[in-house]
């Protein structure tokens, strides 16, 4: 006896998920924190990486920048580019719990008033 097995169609595999987000833990909030920890996670990482690599690159070359590294002070016009760095790094820090806030924000309709300031 000879057994046939159906096949199913090829189903391409989605390149991103759409829809409602994926949800881990029951704790509202819980999600976005352990997402923030992973960026952070992610950020530092690349950070470490890269002081490794100046480190490695300066010692070779015979360079001891200990001291220097501690009394240097930026001028006024990388101040303000590493500001907007920063500026950049938290937004993408902390995008997830803007996005529930702005989300939350715009899903007012279930909501009821809120009540008069006596």
């Amino acid at each position: 006896m000879r057994v046939v097995k159906a096949t199913k169609p090829k189903t391409k595999l989605r390149y991103s998920v759409k829809g409602k987000q994926s949800k881990f833990f029951d704790a509202q909030g819980v999600d976005e924190l352990v997402s923030i920890c992973m960026m952070l996670a992610q950020e530092l990482w690349v950070v470490k990486e890269r002081l490794a690599t100046v480190e490695c690159v300066a010692e070779k070359k015979g360079i001891v920048l200990g001291d220097e590294i501690e009394d240097h002070e930026f001028t006024p016009d990388q101040r303000a580019a590493i500001d907007d760095e920063k500026k950049a790094y938290l937004d993408r820090v902390f995008f997830t719990l803007r996005e529930q806030a702005e989300a939350l924000e715009a899903d007012t309709s279930n909501e009821p008033d809120a009540p008069a300031v006596p």
